[in-house]
C-alpha cells in the first residue's frame, strides 16, 4: 500500500497536531490542575491506593531488605569505594555483584596498558 501525503497536507496535519498538544496543555494548567473538585478526587485515589497497597509495599521492602541497605552504603561511599572496600569487605562483594556501583579495573592485569612498536616484535 503506497501512501503518500502531499507536503501542504503533511503540515497541516502538524499543526493541527501542534495546536492540539497546546490546547491540551492550556486546559490542564489552567482549568483540570488548579480545580478543587479534580484536586480533590486526585487526593482520594492516592489515598485509596496507599491504603489497598500498604502490604505490597512491606513485603517488596522485607524480600529486598539487603539490597536496600547495599544501595545505602553504594550512596553514602559513591565518592570513596576503597573506604568501602576497607570497611565492609563482604557487602562491597554484594554491591559489585548487584552493579550498584561499577568493578574498578584491575591495574595488576598482565596486559599492557600501552604498547610501543618495539614491544610488538
Amino acid at each position: 500500500m503506497d501512501l503518500e501525503l502531499p507536503n501542504e497536507m503533511i503540515k497541516q496535519i502538524i499543526a493541527n497536531y501542534k495546536k492540539k498538544v497546546e490546547y491540551d496543555y492550556d486546559r490542564y494548567h489552567n482549568k483540570v490542575k488548579n480545580d478543587p473538585e479534580k484536586m480533590e478526587e486526585r487526593r482520594e485515589r492516592s489515598r485509596n491506593h496507599y491504603h489497598n497497597n500498604k502490604e505490597k509495599k512491606k513485603e517488596y521492602y522485607e524480600k529486598n531488605k539487603e539490597k536496600v541497605r547495599l544501595q545505602g552504603l553504594a550512596r553514602y561511599y559513591k565518592d570513596e569505594p576503597d573506604k568501602l572496600k576497607q570497611r565492609y569487605p563482604l557487602e562491597y562483594d554484594l554491591i559489585v555483584e548487584y552493579n550498584l556501583i561499577p568493578d574498578p579495573p584491575n591495574h595488576d592485569s598482565p596486559i599492557p596498558l600501552t604498547t610501543s612498536p618495539s614491544s610488538l616484535h
